[in-house]
């Protein structure tokens, strides 16, 4: 029967992209869903996508827990795998602006160790999500904590399982941390060398717009930067500038007053200028 948990907690560490973002809509896999296996869907062999600096993330996880177990004549039913952070690791050592969680209110379970923790019900399809947009470049091993709660054993074999996720106990199975999950996140496209630091500006999210939209950009020192939006006859119609932080950051542009139509939008730090353009179209 050990061998059976342990299985079942190595595809459960896959239960793992941004600071405000919005949890985005997860679904299930409807191929590892019709299939006989258990589990996690994308597996450890398969592993998640990779990212980029500056570019939103999402992964998508389909999460299977089975009803029960039976060894040596006892049937053991789940009542829930919780998945937490480790003690000592920040945010279960995702990637800087990444973050874990799930579309589906009843998962939640609230934050352990400073980072969110979710709750799998036994006998369910279940889904969650990393996600978020990615800050720092390099390559990231997940650091996941899955506990399981059991009930059991249950004699006869044949007696339904009650798969309670406000019950179980630990006593069978205790928590396991796994360490063999990856995330790459590469570094941002377009950048623009300035001496020792890089720049990047990226395209306006949502676009076309009609209420507002954000402009973010990634820089590698803290300095001025200066965001500048022209019309289409170059009079400057906003300008923010900000004191920048290492990594992404981020501008948001109000259309309340602003016509129908093309604009251009420049970013200016350092010595360094670049520009993209944007549509507005509430008017």
């Amino acid at each position: 029967m050990k061998k059976i948990y342990l299985s079942i907690l190595a595809v459960s560490a896959t239960f793992a992209s941004a600071f405000a973002q919005t949890v985005p809509t997860c679904s299930l896999n409807p191929t590892f869903v019709s299939s006989n296996k258990v589990g996690v869907y994308p597996d450890s062999l398969t592993n998640f996508v990779s990212g980029t600096v500056g570019v939103p993330y999402t992964q998508n996880i389909t999460v299977k827990v089975p009803q029960d177990t039976t060894s040596s004549g006892f049937t053991f039913c789940f009542n829930k795998f919780v998945l937490n952070t480790p003690t000592g690791i920040t945010n279960y050592n995702l990637p800087a602006g990444l973050t874990l969680g799930s579309s589906t209110s009843a998962l939640a379970n609230g934050t352990v160790n400073g980072a969110p923790s979710l709750l799998f019900p036994g006998n369910a399809n279940n889904c969650a999500s990393i996600y978020g947009t990615p800050t720092t470049a390099g390559s990231y091993t997940l650091q996941l904590e899955i506990q399981p709660y059991v009930n059991g054993p249950v004699i006869p074999i044949v007696s339904p399982c009650s798969n309670n996720p406000s019950g179980g106990s630990t006593n069978i199975a205790g928590p396991q941390v796994l360490k063999y999950y990856i995330i790459n996140i590469a570094a941002p496209t377009g950048f623009q060398e300035i001496g020792k630091d890089k720049m990047a500006l990226y395209q306006n999210v949502p676009n076309p717009f009609s209420s507002s939209t954000d402009i973010k950009f990634y820089v590698e020192g803290e300095d001025n930067a200066t965001v500048t939006l022209y019309n289409t006859l170059g009079a400057i119609v906003s300008q923010e500038t900000i004191k920048t932080v290492v990594g992404e950051n981020k501008v948001t542009v109000n259309a309340s007053n602003l016509a129908s139509g093309t604009y251009i939008y420049s970013l200016k730090y350092k010595n360094a200028i670049t520009t993209k353009r944007m549509m507005v179209i509430n008017n």
